[in-house]
């Protein structure tokens, strides 16, 4: 954590020193909104849901089986030709859920499970490289990003019914450093227009692991391993605008 935690700061003082270089050179700044979806592995994670799974019988689903989105956005600046320069940061949350009639020696019960994500966050210092700065109708380009990022989330399973009322609860937060590596393409409206699309394909490294408390009866030990492992490919799709 301590060389991300240079590394990052390093690319924040290059950001801070950016803007003057751009007064001389008189280039205005970019502005990009997107909408992303990412395949994080949660190996962790999915393989704790899959025991929960083999235990009572149940069926519910893993984070292998919904939709992970977020949306972001970036501040970039044109440094030369061939380079921009900026800040992006971006936002997700998300849950999964259901519930399931499971036998037990106290008769049928319902079995209820949640994890929610209530919010993930991070803020990079991205770099866009544009190999071919004279093409006009695309415009393609190299990205990378270093990072931080924070993530929340509160893992809790029940089993209730006349007889029984059983809990499990787990929460877990934390800071972790992220980084990013991918390609994309810019397509501007028109010749002259200031607005353009943007999409892209990127590869993430991000992952936090804690040992945390565990509260209620079903808890299998004191402490579990909470596993935020969100490495793996992403897409996004946006718009953006020069000024």
């Amino acid at each position: 954590m301590k060389a991300a935690s240079w590394m990052f700061l390093a690319g924040s003082l290059l950001l801070v020193a950016a803007p003057p270089v751009l007064a001389e050179a008189d280039v205005a700044p970019s502005f990009n909104f997107y909408v992303q979806q990412a395949w994080p592995k949660q190996t962790t994670t999915n393989d704790q849901i899959q025991q929960i799974n083999q235990t009572f019988g149940s069926d519910f689903d893993d984070w292998s089986d919904v939709a992970n989105l977020s949306i972001g956005a970036q501040l970039l600046w044109r440094v030369s030709p061939y380079w921009k320069v900026g800040m992006q940061v971006d936002y997700g949350h998300g849950s999964i859920d259901g519930s399931a009639h499971v036998p037990t020696e106290a008769g049928p019960a319902k079995l209820t499970f949640e994890q929610e994500y209530g919010v993930y966050t991070d803020l990079y210092a991205v770099g866009q490289l544009f190999p071919w700065p004279e093409w006009d109708k695309v415009h393609p380009f190299l990205y990378g990003g270093i990072g931080i990022a924070y993530e929340s989330d509160t893992t809790t399973l029940r089993l209730r019914n006349q007889f029984i009322d059983e809990r499990l609860r787990v929460e877990n937060d934390g800071w972790f450093p992220t980084y990013s590596a991918g390609i994309g393409v810019d397509v501007p409206f028109s010749a002259k227009s200031p607005w353009y699309f943007e999409a892209g394909v990127a590869y993430v490294w991000a992952r936090m692991t804690n040992q945390v408390p565990v509260t209620g009866g079903l808890a299998p030990a004191p402490k579990v391993t909470a596993d935020t492992d969100l490495t793996g490919p992403n897409y996004w799709l946006g718009i953006g605008r020069s000024f």
